[in-house]
């Protein structure tokens, strides 16, 4: 029985509800988002407390540290800015004094910089700092090698203060000293050399994205310049042991000079129409003796039996080969070597027909009795083209040489109509009729030596410009001395290369001098067909010319030289011969070879005055190239002939998108699958394609 409590308890009962548990879930729920909520922006405001807090600290604390570093390197700029003013004007103590304030303010902002230390933890702070000290250390590398720069052009042009003095009142005790400087910079040179390169290294360590606009447009031109400059430093570097050797320091040395005329164009620039003995000494010209290259050759034709290669003993109806026609070879340390010795050949045999008593017989049957003597010890070939006598005449302005005033207009001309004319009238005999380009190259050579030392810059432009260009080729018989002048891109070499190659050589047969009439273009198309890469290239001719006695249809037989194991698959445009040899027009053969670790194609054309003429070659290229552009990459080569500055178009239709070039094309050409450029092969030229 339970007790009377329990018994009023259990008969007053009441139901009790079931309680609402969304409710008492729900509103904890609201309760806790927003208490943690509130949390969260406390905390993010009393980080905010803190930033700020520590950025004024940091601006308190580093103010005068970022403030003093921008001083100095806004001062450094300027003495750099200054130095290069006092270069120009020749005060190489003044300009190297700047540069070493320069170095030394570049130093001392980095000091300032390394004092901050904090502020290289912040994120986007951090980024922009790391990207000054990598500028500042480019200032001091760049500082600390034009110092070395500077001080070494004093030393060299010591000898050289007085600016009215000319070359020719030089001594040779002072020629000598400035080549000896030249030869002992060598070591120094490397050292500039390697801070170049660390400076293009701190550079280039610079990421392109993330930085401020002022400090990005501060960095860009470095981006831009300074490559340029290493480069600069990269072709000098093999000029300090070539520039001595060949200019006979120390020993002299001597070189068969060849005239190339490249109105008749041939392989390596032109048609050898004088020969000549240059001996250097110490700077010094100490012989230049030319002659007519006839008198040499006519006088042993009877005697040298060389088989002619077979176009010139077709076109040109000379069976027997002749110096004048030695440079077939576009490679011209081939060529040079073969020169070498057919120039001794000749000699030679010139030598055994006078110790037998016999008459020497030159051009048109005319005795000669007045040869160049012969050079034994020769220490190379120097060619050039008549191109180099217009930048030396604008120099000099006219020059008056054998009563024909000649100028940097007309001098071609000049030189043309008395060689090839003018001579008759003037009773000047045929032997000597070239007479005429030793007296113009003596009075230049006179001009030039007796010009103000502060042309002399403006002097070697011009020399450097014809050797980029190749219309002055070396060639050595010392080994060192030749591969260096191929390192400086002086030796009209066909360069051997494991890309896509392209080389047009034209030569001149029997068609006078109509090459200076003719505007030539190349135009160098591929694209992929099924698995294989066809390529193709026209070469257009247009003879401006008239019947003239120096100009007159055109007659070029034609090589193109591409990679090793391409597959000719057609060509158009190839003749038997011209119009005259062979009325009925009938189509030519092509040639195919293999040389100079090339594939080569060559045919014959002729083309009319005042008409136009194109040869083309179709050809699949080898499967190397290919795989280059599978890879995502494609190189071309393009190397010119020297003594003709064709224009050249690309058309390269690839089968992917194109992510750069180098060369860049123009704007609206971007972002396909085509590379297209056209510019004026001035000199060998590399293109860079690069894939998505």
């Amino acid at each position: 029985m339970l007790p009377e409590t329990s018994k009023q308890n259990t008969n007053n009962f009441q139901p009790v509800l079931k309680p609402d548990f969304s409710k008492v879930i729900e509103k904890p729920r609201k309760f806790k988002v927003k208490k943690i909520l509130k949390t969260i922006a406390k905390i993010v405001l009393v980080c905010l407390v803190i930033a700020i807090i520590i950025l004024i600290m940091v601006r308190v604390l580093y103010y005068k540290n970022l403030e003093r570093a921008y001083a100095l390197s806004i001062s450094a700029k300027g003495n750099l800015e200054l130095s290069l003013h006092k270069l120009v004007n020749r005060e190489f103590k003044e300009s190297a004094e700047l540069i070493k304030s320069a170095n030394t303010e570049f130093l001392e902002a980095q000091q300032e910089l390394s004092k901050i230390k904090i502020m290289r933890q912040l994120p986007y702070i951090g980024k922009q700092l790391k990207a000054v000290d990598q500028v500042l250390i480019a200032g001091i590398k760049l500082t600390d090698s034009g110092q070395k720069v500077v001080v070494l052009i004093d030393e060299i042009l010591a000898p050289l203060k007085n600016e009215s003095i000319s070359y020719a009142t030089i001594t040779i005790e002072q020629k000598k000293e400035i080549l000896n400087k030249i030869v002992q910079s060598e070591g120094l040179l490397y050292e500039v050399q390697k801070e170049i390169d660390e400076a293009n290294q701190a550079i280039a360590s610079i990421p392109e994205d993330g930085l401020v606009k002022q400090l990005k447009d501060g960095i860009d031109p470095l981006r831009e310049n300074l490559p340029k400059i290493k480069s600069l430093i990269d072709r000098s570097l093999p000029m300090i042991k070539v520039i001595p050797k060949i200019a006979g320091f120390e020993q002299p040395r001597s070189y068969l000079f060849l005239l190339q005329n490249n109105s008749e164009l041939r392989p390596t620039g032109g048609f050898i129409g004088t020969y000549g003995i240059l001996k250097l000494k110490d700077g010094e010209i100490e012989k230049f003796d030319t002659d007519n290259i006839y008198n040499l050759d006519r006088s042993t034709q009877s005697i040298i039996k060389e088989p002619s290669p077979w176009p010139i003993a077709k076109y040109l109806e000379q069976k027997d080969w002749a110096l004048r026609d030695i440079n077939w070879a576009p490679d011209f340390s081939t060529s040079a070597q073969k020169a070498l010795e057919m120039y001794d050949k000749e000699n030679k045999t010139i030598l055994e027909l006078k110790s037998s008593g016999n008459k020497i017989i030159g051009e048109k049957g005319v005795e000669i009795t007045d040869i160049i003597p012969y050079e034994e010890d020769l220490y190379g070939v120097i060619a050039m083209t008549p191109e180099i006598l217009g930048g030396l005449l604008k120099l000099t302005g006219p020059i008056v040489a054998g009563e024909m005033v000649f100028t940097a207009e007309n001098y071609q001309d000049q030189l043309e109509l008395m060689v090839g004319k003018l001579y008759q009238e003037l009773d000047i005999p045929i032997a000597e009729r070239k007479g005429i380009i030793k007296k113009l190259a003596d009075q230049i050579t006179v001009k030039i030596m007796t010009l103000p030392l502060s042309q002399i810059s403006d002097v070697l432009d011009v020399g450097f410009k014809a050797l980029d260009q190749k219309q002055i080729l070396i060639y050595s018989t010392d080994l060192e001395l030749q591969t260096l002048v191929l390192e400086r891109g002086w030796g009209g070499e066909i360069k051997k290369t494991d890309n896509d190659y392209l080389m047009v050589v034209d030569s001149n047969m029997a068609s006078l001098k109509t090459d200076q009439y003719i505007d030539r273009s190349i135009n160098y198309t591929f694209s992929q067909q099924n698995d294989d890469l066809i390529a193709k290239v026209e070469i257009a001719y247009k003879n401006n010319a008239d019947f003239t006695w120096k100009s007159t249809r055109l007659r070029t037989y034609t090589r193109v030289y591409v990679p090793l194991d391409s597959e000719l698959i057609n060509s158009h445009g190839a003749m038997e011969n011209d119009k005259i040899k062979d009325p009925a027009l009938q189509p030519g053969q092509v040639e195919v070879g293999q040389e100079f670790d090339k594939t080569f194609f060559g045919a014959f054309i002729s083309i009319e005055p005042h008409e136009t003429g194109v040869l083309s070659f179709e050809y699949k290229l080898p499967a190397r190239v290919k795989d280059q552009i599978n890879s995502n990459n494609y190189n071309l080569l393009m190397q010119k002939q020297p003594g003709v500055m064709p224009n050249l178009t690309l058309n390269l239709k690839f089968d992917k998108n194109i992510k750069s070039a180098i060369p860049a094309e123009e704007e609206k050409e971007w972002f396909n699958t085509a590379y297209n450029y056209s510019t004026v092969l001035d000199s060998d030229k590399e293109f860079s394609v690069i894939f998505k």
